[in-house]
């Protein structure tokens, strides 16, 4: 078809598709979801890179405890409110989950136009709860704070350099990239750890552990300035 779009997503098309799930979420089931993963990190940084795939953190109400959130449920609310997201069966041996996809311009002629949507509840991957009040908005889209997007992506990066899956191993090159490029726009936005530990929006397991991964990442790589700018104590 001529005019047809082709080949994988454009970083406009990420950021509008990030824009459109957040907006379900918050239409019809919560305000305390936000962006993370490398779409997130292509909002506060310049990763160099367009990512291909979103993640949406969706965090429970600290103030209901009786409020229970379910991925897979919050997975068939997006396609019922959205025709142009579909789910499919995990291929993975037993597992029970169903992966979240939406269709981009092309779709009917190129099945691979679609980006992959993941939904995740903390404490899901040692995620931290993020309420409304935390997130930041960059181009109206809801965002993690870039100081727990650091966390969570040096965790991602250690997490994939010791895996014994080489799918997981060839993403630690654009985790060290993501990481090193958030640590720039983090002292651009005078992001310290000490400022963190003393607002108390996280547990002190949180703060230790995001201690544990900057050392990790010094070890491995150096940049104990970069680490010590946002005042991490390493």
């Amino acid at each position: 078809m001529a005019g047809c779009k082709r080949g994988p997503p454009t970083e406009q098309e990420i950021w509008k598709i990030a824009r459109r799930t957040t907006d379900i979420i918050e239409s019809n089931i919560t305000n305390h979801c936000c962006l993370f993963g490398s779409a997130a990190s292509s909002l506060w940084a310049d990763i160099g890179r367009v990512p291909h795939d979103i993640d949406i953190v969706v965090s429970e109400d600290p103030e209901d405890p009786y409020e229970s959130l379910d991925p897979e449920d919050i997975k068939e609310q997006i396609v019922l409110a959205d025709s142009r997201y579909y789910l499919e069966q995990s291929r993975k041996r037993g597992a029970t989950y169903q992966i979240l996809y939406c269709r981009l311009p092309g779709w009917s002629t190129d099945p691979e136009r679609c980006v992959k949507v993941d939904i995740l509840v903390p404490p899901t991957l040692g995620l931290p709860t993020i309420t409304d009040s935390d997130i930041f908005l960059i181009d109206n889209i809801p965002v993690m704070p870039i100081f727990d997007l650091l966390v969570m992506k040096t965790q991602g990066w250690w997490d994939h350099r010791n895996s014994p899956r080489t799918d997981f191993q060839r993403k630690e090159d654009n985790d060290i990239s993501d990481v090193i490029a958030l640590l720039e726009s983090a002292r651009e936005e005078e992001v310290s750890y000490v400022d963190e530990a003393e607002e108390d929006r996280h547990s002190r397991a949180f703060m230790g552990h995001a201690r544990a991964l900057a050392n990790r990442f010094i070890r491995a790589y150096g940049m104990r300035r970069e680490w010590r700018a946002l005042h991490f104590p390493v």
